[in-house]
């Protein structure tokens, strides 16, 4: 008896371990710390001229994002229904059309925007394109494909294969810090983009997923599905404003340099907790789905503030650390280019702090059905952003002054998306659009 006990347990150990939660974290982790040593290595291994250029490659992913997340959503939002059996039907082969074409999108991204910094040098600008290609595929990797996998509850599989292809990517970096080859590094993070391309396809094959590569393309599927993309875009849109907006504010006052750096820097820190965040949100997504499919609201509403309570909770301890050590927290991550004042620490800690907020509250209304609250967030966002920018106008420009005012921004959009997320409504496939 002691034995069967004592096997039951293991085997829930093991399962708990190799379950989605628990593979789902160990990826984000990874995530986490492929950003730190990428951050680590290309601040000391590229002079300052060129590492103005990554940042600046960088934030152009940042401004492709809203499309693959807008893609990945609607592609959970038309699929899970399906693969919980609530709706009949779904859609067909305009699922595969939409990856198709923001893949196509985004190569030709790659190799074009790069040239802006001029074609003199070739293995200058080949290696900037083929990091392009990486950070951008990376992204797609992340919304497009993770999101159209979830809605199938294939989420461990993908975070397995998704384990590996990150250790591979370290190990890119680890290539460039011995060779000192930026074009090298790109070659290697293009060809493990593309090798993992090929691993999902094969992973895929058994799956209901797999069958609509061939499914019909009708018009009616097309007009359905884009207007899930649309209002999915609209609001990634405004999540783009909401986090991406400084960038472009910043680089029209000020241009590509020190105030840019240290804008990003305190945003690489922030995204660094809400990578975090998120992956608490996603882990509780499949079950809140389920409850807002199964029209058990109050359980969908307990569990999605329990969430939010949780988020906030974890962001408030890199918060913390940012802001009683700022200073050696930038100089560790950045060396000889850490540009960040003293007297931006305290509201780098106030922005990290609120991003726990805002994640699980605008992930939970971007993928559970909630057109009419998604547009509403957007319209503020949007209004905000056009006011954050007067403002920043208004101030001079200083590099400082616009962290306060971008994080009372912030925090107005989060509590904006909190109260949002109160008023969720059962989910109804007919309101989609």
């Amino acid at each position: 008896m002691n034995e069967i006990v004592v096997k039951s347990r293991a085997q829930r150990l093991v399962g708990l371990a190799t379950g989605f939660g628990a593979l789902h974290v160990a990826h984000t982790g990874l995530n986490l710390a492929f950003t730190l040593v990428q951050l680590l290595v290309l601040a000391r291994g590229l002079d300052q001229s060129r590492y103005a250029e990554i940042v600046f490659l960088t934030a152009v992913g940042f401004y492709v994002q809203p499309i693959d997340q807008a893609i990945g959503r609607a592609n959970y939002m038309a699929l899970r229904p399906r693969s919980l059996g609530v709706a009949g039907g779904g859609p067909g082969g305009e699922v595969f059309r939409f990856l198709g074409a923001q893949a196509a999108l985004l190569t030709v991204l790659s190799f074009l925007i790069p040239a802006w910094f001029g074609l003199d040098d070739p293995v200058r600008y080949l290696g900037n394109a083929l990091y392009l290609f990486g950070c951008l595929f990376t992204a797609y990797w992340s919304f497009d494909l993770q999101s159209t996998v979830w809605s199938a509850d294939l989420g461990r599989q993908f975070a397995f294969i998704s384990i590996i292809r990150r250790l591979l990517f370290i190990a890119a970096l680890g290539l460039f810090w011995t060779t000192d080859s930026f074009l090298l590094f790109g070659v290697a993070t293009t060809v493990i983009v593309i090798a993992f391309m090929a691993v999902l396809a094969s992973m895929l094959r058994g799956s209901a997923i797999w069958g609509l590569r061939s499914a019909p393309v009708t018009r009616g599927g097309i007009v359905a599905h884009w207007k899930r993309f649309w209002a999915s875009l609209v609001f990634a849109l405004s999540e783009l404003f909401v986090l991406n907006s400084p960038y472009a504010v910043v680089t029209v006052l000020l241009g590509v340099g020190p105030a840019l750096v240290m804008f990003d820097s305190v945003m690489k820190v922030c995204r660094l907790a809400m990578a975090g965040t998120r992956t608490l949100a996603e882990i509780f997504l499949p079950r809140i789905s389920r409850q807002l499919l199964g029209g058990e609201m109050p359980q969908a509403r307990r569990g999605l503030f329990l969430v939010i309570a949780l988020c906030v909770a974890a962001s408030a301890v890199p918060a913390l650390a940012v802001l009683l050590f700022g200073q050696e927290i930038f100089d560790l991550l950045l060396g000889q280019n850490n540009v960040v004042p003293a007297a931006a620490t305290p509201v780098a800690a106030l922005i990290v702090l609120i991003s726990g907020f805002y994640q699980p509250a605008t992930l939970f209304l971007s993928y559970l059905n909630a057109a009419r609250l998604i547009r509403r967030v957007a319209q503020f966002a949007f209004a905000g952003a056009a006011v954050y920018v007067l403002l920043v106008w208004a101030s001079g420009a200083d590099p400082v002054a616009l962290l306060w005012i971008y994080a009372v921004f912030f925090a107005s959009v989060s509590l904006i998306s909190i109260i949002c997320s109160a008023r969720i409504e059962p989910w109804d496939s007919g309101r989609d659009g």
